[in-house]
C-alpha cells in the first residue's frame, strides 16, 4: 500500500473517531410510572450534517436502541434483567415533500430537520421492567446502544453509483430490508469506504449510575 494511501485512510479514520466523540446518550431521567420502570433518554448529535445531506438526496437511514437493565452482583458479572429496542426509519418522501419518521408505533410527517432530529434523538417513557418485580434491596443499572445506519440495505447499489459518477438522484425502493439481508451486503472493502466517506454504521452506548427502586421511589447509589 502506498504512503500517500495510507495516509489519507488514518486521516479519515481520525476524523471519524473526532466525530464520535461530540456523539452520546445522555440519561434524563429513571421513573415509575403505573407500576412500569420507564427512562427518558437523548442521544446527542446522532442526526449530524452527513445525514442530513443523505436524507435530502433521499437515502433512508435506520437507528436502533437496545436498551438492557442489569441487576448489579459482586464481581465482574452482572444479572441481565430486561432489554428491550427501538427501531425507527427516516427518509424524505418526495411526493409529500415531508421527511417520514416510521416507527412500530406510529408514522410522523414533517417537513422540519429539526423535528426529525428531535423524535429520532430524545426517546421519553420508554417502558422497561414491572418495578414491583423488582428487588428493593438490590442495586441497578440501564446500558443504552444508539446503533445508526445512514443507509438502509435498499440504498446501496445506489450509493455504489452515486460514488461512481453514475447516478446524481436516489431512487427509494421497498422498506423492508432486514437484519439479514443487511448483514450480505455489508461487508469488506465497501464497508470500509462508507466509514471513510461518513456513511458507515455508527455505534453510541452510555450507561447509567447504579440506582435501587423503592416503591415508586428512584434511589441513586452515593
Amino acid at each position: 500500500m502506498k504512503k500517500s494511501t495510507l495516509t489519507f485512510i488514518l486521516f479519515f479514520l481520525l476524523s471519524s473517531l473526532l466525530q464520535g466523540a461530540s456523539k452520546r446518550v445522555v440519561l434524563d431521567s429513571v421513573k415509575v410510572k403505573s407500576d412500569l420502570l420507564m427512562l427518558d433518554f437523548t442521544t446527542e448529535g446522532i442526526i449530524d450534517q452527513k445525514v442530513s445531506e443523505g436524507l435530502q438526496k433521499g437515502l433512508t437511514s435506520t437507528i436502533e436502541y437496545q436498551i438492557q437493565l442489569w441487576e448489579k452482583k459482586s464481581g465482574w458479572i452482572n444479572n441481565l434483567v430486561s432489554e428491550s429496542e427501538i427501531r425507527m426509519k427516516v427518509f424524505y418522501d418526495n411526493w409529500e415533500n415531508k421527511y417520514v419518521i416510521m416507527s412500530r408505533k406510529e408514522k410522523r410527517l414533517t417537513s422540519s430537520l429539526e423535528t426529525v432530529r428531535e423524535k429520532c434523538s430524545l426517546i421519553s417513557d420508554s417502558p422497561i421492567y414491572k418495578a414491583s418485580q423488582l428487588d428493593s434491596t438490590s442495586y441497578y443499572f440501564v446500558t443504552i446502544k444508539v446503533i445508526l445506519q445512514p443507509l438502509s440495505v435498499e440504498n446501496y447499489q445506489e450509493i455504489k453509483n452515486w460514488l461512481s459518477g453514475e447516478a446524481k438522484n436516489f431512487q427509494l425502493k421497498k422498506l423492508g430490508d432486514t437484519q439479514q439481508q443487511e448483514k450480505k451486503i455489508k461487508g469488506g472493502m465497501f464497508k470500509m469506504l462508507m466509514a471513510l466517506t461518513g456513511f458507515g454504521d455508527r455505534v453510541i452506548s452510555g450507561k447509567s449510575e447504579e440506582f435501587s427502586v423503592q416503591g415508586n421511589r428512584i434511589i441513586w447509589k452515593e
